[in-house]
């Protein structure tokens, strides 16, 4: 975890603290874990709602999901308070350089719509930063959001694949067209397969849609 994004924890600290249904949902799992079905039951909330309620909470650092087995079958999937205790020490201009959630969801597709056209190799912070004329803060709140989930830069690839698939061609060839590291590639084309979209034997891949 980059030392600035703590920033962007704190902020998503403030921002559960001062959300009554986000409170509602720490009070309860103060008393014992709970899982998002069971929290949507007790507060008349819909189940995507209370998602995204726990997703913030985790991003702040607030609740962990654990499994626990409850009898036969798969496990349970519980959240519970990772502490009772907060100490926060805030960079005021940092803080205040923040973005809100849209303008960040916006720079992050924007980031990957350049990268996939326009070339890429190794996500870094710095690349970030160069890409979108961004600061530093801003640019490892990115990095992370990517590193932890990179599916949609892998669907963005995978779709500028698709459109360069005419044929049978090598993750090497395609790497080599797309100006995409050949890691990112490889990724891109096990979506494609798992899709049913493309057929890969012995390196070479081909368009079955």
């Amino acid at each position: 975890m980059y030392v600035r994004s703590r920033i962007y924890r704190a902020k998503k600290i403030l921002d559960a603290l001062t959300s009554d249904s986000k409170l509602r949902i720490l009070k309860r799992l103060l008393e014992s874990p709970a899982s998002a079905t069971d929290l949507s039951e007790e507060f008349g909330l819909t189940l995507p709602a209370i998602t995204s309620h726990l997703h913030d909470l985790e991003e702040a650092g607030l609740i962990r999901m654990m499994e626990k087995r409850r009898g036969r079958g798969r496990p349970a999937k519980l959240y519970a308070i990772t502490r009772k205790k907060l100490t926060l020490e805030i960079d005021l201009q940092a803080f205040l350089e923040l973005p809100d959630e849209n303008e960040l969801e916006r720079l992050m597709e924007e980031y990957i719509r350049r990268k996939v056209n326009g070339g890429l190799k190794k996500v870094t912070i710095r690349d970030i930063m160069e890409t979108l004329d961004v600061s530093r803060v801003v640019a490892s709140i990115i990095y992370e959001r990517i590193a932890s989930d990179p599916y949609p830069l892998i669907e963005a690839i995978a779709n500028k694949v698709m459109e360069r698939l005419k044929g049978e061609k090598s993750t090497v060839e395609l790497s080599k067209e797309l100006n995409i590291e050949r890691w990112w590639i490889s990724k891109a084309v096990e979506l494609l397969s798992e899709r049913g979209l493309a057929d890969v034997k012995a390196g070479k891949v081909k368009s079955v849609s």
